[in-house]
């Protein structure tokens, strides 16, 4: 008979084999036997797997690392640690609150064997439960079988979810998420060792239960940091909340409209990750940069705020008061005449009957009402007539008497070149304030210590009114130049700007129209035709007006 040390996955044996060459064992190497040569051998395999051990948990950390949306890392957490310590179960507690006020937040868990409905829940830190004493102690339970706690421990195992799933947790290892300043973060608890030999349910050693430390230790430092990156993210939600708040407040006009055009330029740019062809069949937006373009999309005309406010809310071509300072003027205007004919009828030695009298009054308010029409007529924002433009000579030489005895113009140069604009309501100088909000925009937010991946937002919004054909607005961009978010913010803008119901100074164009007017300005190499196309065809533009 021989012996041979045979290495199987639960380490070296020292195996009795019957004749060499023959039987399971044939080819095996033999070997001269001794105890010392096993506990030699063992030692070396017990080093092996303890390098294997801590490979694996490097693993583990690397990829906990790169994971940094908190739902999802709580998930890779009990998905490696059951890997990695054959746990057939397992959950994730977060602590959360300050001091006397800190509860367990029942996050996260895994069950390989049954599944039920997960409702997240949160109970008071006690020391009766599991976690809560793990959480308080800061010390690990290794727990053989829950349902045989000694009675003198404080703590009791919760079996509701093993009576309502039919369920049989036996050994569990509890251990506290600690990060590098010794806080408690949560608790990792896994349940029921797998024993690979017996197929059954076995008990975690105490290799395991340092393994599961370091891990919980890895696992409580990115935990801290995906909870710092969320804090930072809501930190920004609100910056921008608030911002699109002040922009609101100095244009209440467009109120709603910033967010109308980020909801329009995510999903198109949804669209485009959910076209695997075309021009932008390659291109795909991650979560991050959707957020970007989200942020770059409401921070957009941040930059209204550095604009005075009676050019940013200016309805008509006048100002309220200018136009009703013309309009008293006219009517002064019209007395004035009348009581100037009365003046020199009366030098004159002529009689004025009340008949006459009252002909020259109706000739008079006649004319005024002309004027006033003429006037208000001319100070609506739409393509002013040739023959109103025409009309406006008529106000040129007109005066009155001012209070303090001089013949002024009626109408001042300004007012009147004012009335001469052919569309819109703002002048040259009005319209390049306006346009200016732009470059005001990209100063403010190119000051913010954007984090890496929000870093694209001041030039993703700086570029929102460039057109492919370079004709937009303020640094003349050609196409190469702009942005592909950019130019999906123009339509969005666009968009809404042609369909919004709440501007008082225009009506909302109808849907087709809308859609066709942003056609002719992609023929016309304004915007981006295939981007376009798939705000179309995606119906993109349902998420602020429905199709009725």
């Amino acid at each position: 008979m021989r012996r041979a040390l045979v290495f199987t996955e639960g380490g070296p044996a020292d195996v009795v084999l019957g004749v060499p060459g023959e039987g399971l064992f044939a080819g095996c190497g033999t070997w001269p036997g001794g105890e010392a040569a096993l506990a030699l051998a063992k030692a070396g395999w017990e080093r092996a797997k303890d390098r294997r051990s801590m490979e694996r948990l490097h693993e583990v950390g690397r990829a906990l690392a790169s994971e940094q949306n908190l739902d999802r890392l709580l998930d890779l957490i009990l998905t490696k640690a059951r890997e990695l310590l054959k746990a057939e179960a397992g959950s994730i507690y977060l602590l959360t609150g300050e001091g006397e006020h800190r509860e367990l937040l029942f996050a996260h868990t895994q069950n390989a064997k049954v599944r039920l409905p997960f409702h997240r829940i949160v109970m008071p830190v006690s020391d009766r439960t599991l976690a809560g004493f793990v959480a308080l102690s800061r010390e690990s339970l290794n727990l053989q079988d829950v349902y045989r706690i000694p009675e003198e421990a404080p703590y009791r195992f919760n079996d509701s979810f093993d009576r309502q799933a039919g369920y049989r947790t036996r050994s569990v290892l509890v251990v506290p998420m600690q990060d590098t300043e010794g806080q408690v973060l949560g608790i990792l608890q896994l349940l029921n060792k797998l024993d690979e030999d017996s197929e059954g349910i076995g008990c975690f050693t105490t290799g395991d239960q340092d393994l599961a430390q370091s891990l919980a230790g890895q696992a409580a430092v990115a935990v801290k940091n995906a909870q710092l990156r969320q804090e930072i993210e809501q930190l920004f939600e609100g910056f921008v909340a608030a911002s699109v708040t002040a922009i609101e407040a100095r244009d209440p006009v467009t109120s709603g409209h910033s967010g109308r055009v980020a909801d329009l330029t995510v999903g198109l740019a949804e669209a485009v990750n959910a076209t695997p062809n075309g021009t932008y069949g390659g291109l795909v937006f991650t979560e991050r940069q959707l957020r970007e373009v989200r942020y770059a999309s409401l921070l957009h005309d941040f930059g209204k705020v550095g604009v005075r406010e009676q050019v940013l809310v200016k309805a008509k071509k006048l100002d309220p008061s200018q136009l009703e300072m013309i309009l008293q003027r006219l009517r002064q205007r019209e007395l004035e005449e009348a009581l100037d004919l009365l003046s020199q009828a009366w030098r004159g030695g002529e009689r004025f009957e009340g008949a006459r009298w009252e002909e020259v009054v109706r000739d008079r308010r006649s004319v005024t009402e002309q004027l006033m029409a003429l006037v208000r007529q001319s100070n609506e924002p739409t393509v002013l007539a040739q023959e109103v433009a025409d009309g406006l000579g008529l106000l040129e030489n007109l005066t009155y008497t001012h209070w303090s005895g001089e013949r002024r113009d009626l109408v001042e140069a300004e007012s009147l070149a004012s009335l001469r604009i052919r569309k819109g309501s703002l002048s040259e100088a009005e319209r390049l304030e306006i346009e200016s909000h732009v470059t005001h925009t990209f100063r403010f937010l190119e000051r913010i210590p954007w984090t890496r991946d929000l870093s694209g937002i001041p030039e993703i919004a700086y570029a929102h009114h460039e057109r492919l054909r370079g004709q937009g607005y303020p640094r003349h961009l050609g196409a190469h130049e702009i942005p592909v978010q950019s130019r999906a913010m123009a339509i969005a803008d666009v968009f809404d700007a042609l369909t919004a119901r709440d501007r008082p100074y225009k009506g909302a164009v109808p849907l087709d129209r809308s859609l066709a007017i942003l056609q002719e300005e992609a023929r016309d190499g304004a915007l981006d035709p295939p981007l376009l196309d798939l705000f179309i065809e995606a119906r993109v533009f349902e998420r602020t007006v429905p199709r009725t």
